[in-house]
């Protein structure tokens, strides 16, 4: 499983270094990705990676819940309002009802998730002072402590983290 980690740095000069270390890790065993980074609105940094909304939202939580509800209601209204012709008919509707609520609610999920924010980030976000950037790293679980204590030798303070659901589920 892979985890997101997100720090507060305090100058773009630590941050072009901290994406030059963390980039020395990216083909090990730590398997790291990223850094991403931003100012205290969300505003990108001139020359460095911007955070995408999926990172700072709960988009991909909501998205995966989507899928579940999705599928439920299209269960719930082919049993409600389909005609049963035969059985291969009704398994055929079942399945293509399903899916096709999965993919509504996959994708109103994820409208929905885009909308709420991580509330203890945001307030970590919103004390920042001006100047300081906000550095989101994405690492192997095992890898977390390791990165946490390079970006901390760095002058890097750890503000939050969350293990990624589906590291490969995103949205382009």
């Amino acid at each position: 499983m892979r985890t997101l980690l997100y720090f507060s740095l305090n100058d773009v000069v630590t941050a072009r270094l901290a994406q030059a270390r963390l980039g020395e890790l990216a083909d090990t065993s730590a398997r790291v990705v990223g850094p991403w980074f931003a100012q205290r609105d969300n505003q990108p940094v001139d020359g460095l990676p911007r955070i995408d909304i999926g990172q700072t939202t709960y988009r991909e939580e909501l998205a995966i819940t989507g899928i579940f509800v999705g599928a439920i209601i299209g269960a719930l209204a082919i049993s409600r309002y389909g005609v049963s012709v035969a059985t291969s008919a009704a398994a055929i509707a079942y399945v293509g009802t399903i899916t096709l609520g999965a993919m509504i609610g996959w994708w109103v999920g994820g409208l929905i998730g885009t909308r709420i924010g991580r509330v203890g980030l945001g307030r970590q976000q919103a004390q920042m002072a001006p100047g300081q950037l906000l550095m989101i790293a994405g690492c192997d679980s095992n890898f977390k402590e390791s990165t946490k204590q390079l970006i901390h030798e760095l002058g890097g303070v750890s503000i939050d983290g969350h293990n990624d659901l589906l590291p490969n589920f995103r949205w382009v």
